[in-house]
């Protein structure tokens, strides 16, 4: 825990070489939670005391443990390998050879060489190159580096050979696109001179480099299409459930409820049994560090920006709630915006049930975890001091919390699972029928001008026309992508995925129909900035007051985020 001065009105903060002073803090409220965060750590230190024999006997043992885990793994490998080969190349053996790689790196470092033999020549030669550029002023650095990943976006974009439904002016429109939605978030920024361009420059590098692994590799391609069909496969199981609950006709209707609600029980409870394990927080902590370290954002932002495309926008919260009274500004800002920008796995495969690419959602979800935490600092820049610097912990559950064993835990992620599918209705019929209620009035109103069909979504859908042009829209269907961009806002995305899928079927170019899967895919509507204030400020009530202040902000953030993937998307496709 840092120590933290109290007799000083301001505070110096060390940021790339430089001192930039931040706004002072109430020693009293930080001293608090330096000790409860204390006291968290001595009850999760005194839960790790409470093994059992086996537990003991494996760490004893761990060596050899691994080894035939190693063993038999690699047993099956060659095996399957064997047997898959000669029939061709396909996307299980390329997931496969992956995971054992993975393992036996695993492996080799933990027994045989030391991770310091890579990470210290890698240190070396990363402080190397970097040294000179060092030197500079934080101020030059910025500029130096933002200009490089610029260049480096560009030339890698309009080196990529031209196709029908991706020239060259296309990609030019959503590069600049891209541009104007950052240069908007930095004119209303909440400090401009406290932004940090290097979280923001990298966000966007990282983004940029995901979509272009995804849209022009193979490797990418497969690897997402892979997770993707593997996705729908796991979650397309829940049709078991309600197919005994009801019957086979009404498991085939194909409704929504029918179809969405079992998949978000079954992921719900598959989350639940895999916090229970320890696999969720291992997976969580470890990507947080990539972020925390290249990103230079707090380790609360990083965990719940990582969490967000498993999770969802409320769910995500709920990793660092002892955290929550005491996160900065702009740390409670870039928590809201996560949610904001990104889809929650729960309803992944309602999306991908209507004839959405799964591979387009799944791709859109991880290129929003760095995206949103670069916009979000750009919105509210990082003045304060935050409890969470460089520290990447998730807080144990409380003891209410705890499953006893598996069964448990699947059975309280059923109980959260229905919860969420009744929340998700109420708010739906809600949002649905005072949409259609304006719609009413609006067209009422609009036949006295012999205006047929006047509605919400027509008038500001031609709002969304220039948003539509600067994501890469193809000209003839602006005024289309404008309107389900709309309909997203003042419904939420299920009804306009609904209408891309429905209403829009066969009139987009392949082009506009995927650049406008990326912009919808995020709960940035209106519906949920309700929720998010009901749920936060339910488990932070002290920080209702910045939660209610900052959702609106923290929403437009979100879209933004959406729309920035999609920009990006509609550089590399």
């Amino acid at each position: 825990m840092a120590n933290v001065s109290t007799t000083s009105s301001e505070k110096q903060h060390e940021v790339y070489g430089e001192t930039r002073v931040v706004e002072p803090v109430n020693s009293k409220e930080y001293d608090s939670s330096a000790h409860e965060a204390r006291e968290d750590q001595d009850d999760e230190d005194a839960e790790k005391k409470k093994v059992s024999r086996f537990q003991l006997f494996y760490a004893r043992h761990r060596r050899w443990f691994h080894l035939g885990m190693w063993l038999i793994f690699t047993g099956y490998f060659a095996a399957a390998l064997a047997l898959q080969v000669p029939k061709g190349y396909n996307q299980e053996n390329l997931i496969l050879g992956l995971i054992y790689a993975w393992f036996t790196l695993y492996m080799i470092f933990n027994h045989i060489v030391p991770t310091k033999f890579v990470t210290k020549p890698l240190g070396w030669a990363y402080d190397t190159v970097t040294g000179p550029f060092m030197r500079f002023s934080r101020l030059v650095r910025s500029i130096i580096y933002t200009f490089f990943v610029f260049c480096v976006i560009v030339i890698t974009v309009f080196s990529l050979p031209e196709k029908e439904d991706s020239t060259r002016v296309q990609r030019l429109i959503a590069l600049f696109g891209m541009v104007v939605f950052i240069a908007l978030m930095a004119l209303f920024s909440k400090k401009r001179r406290a932004i940090n361009w290097f979280t923001v420059s990298t966000g966007m590098l990282l983004q940029f480099l995901l979509a272009l692994f995804v849209f022009r590799s193979s490797a990418g391609h497969d690897i997402f299409q892979w997770a993707s069909t593997f996705a729908e496969g796991y979650l397309s199981k829940s049709w078991w459930g309600i197919q005994f609950v009801t019957n086979t006709d009404m498991a085939n209707s194909g409704m929504f409820a029918v179809t969405v609600f079992p998949a978000v029980i079954l992921f719900i409870a598959t989350v639940q049994m895999l916090y229970f394990l320890g696999a969720l927080q291992y997976l969580l902590s470890r990507c947080s560090v990539f972020f925390v370290k290249f990103l230079q954002v707090s380790g609360g932002e990083a965990i719940v920006a990582v969490a967000s495309p498993f999770l969802g926008q409320t769910e995500n919260a709920l990793l660092i709630k002892p955290f929550l009274p005491y996160l900065t500004q702009a740390e409670m800002h870039q928590i809201m915006t996560s949610g904001f920008a990104t889809i929650s796995g729960s309803v992944l495969y309602g999306y991908i049930a209507m004839g959405v690419s799964g591979q387009a959602l799944l791709t859109s979800c991880i290129m929003s975890i760095p995206c949103s935490l670069a916009i979000s600092k750009l919105r509210y820049p990082e003045t304060e001091e935050s409890l969470t610097a460089g520290a990447i912990r998730i807080p144990p559950q409380e003891e209410s919390d705890k499953a006893v064993n598996l069964l448990d835990a699947a059975a309280k992620g059923a109980m959260i699972g229905i919860n969420i599918c009744l929340n998700m209705a109420a708010n739906l019929i809600a949002i649905l029928a005072l949409l259609y209620a304006v719609n009413a009035a609006l067209t009422w109103i609009g036949n006295f001008l012999t205006i047929h069909e006047l509605t919400l979504q027509l008038v500001t859908g031609y709002i969304f026309v220039p948003i539509a042009w600067l994501i890469g829209a193809d000209n003839k269907d602006l005024v289309s992508v404008g309107q389900l961009m709309a309909t997203k806002i003042w419904a939420n995305e299920f009804v306009a995925y609904q209408e891309l899928t429905t209403t829009y079927a066969g009139k987009l170019s392949s082009r506009s129909e995927l650049i406008v899967t990326y912009a919808l895919c995020g709960f940035a509507n209106l519906g949920s900035v309700g929720m998010q204030i009901g749920v936060l400020g339910t488990l932070a009530p002290t920080r209702s007051g910045d939660i209610s202040r900052m959702a609106f902000s923290a929403m437009i953030c979100g879209a933004f985020s959406t729309w920035i993937s999609a920009a990006v998307a509609g550089m590399v496709l």
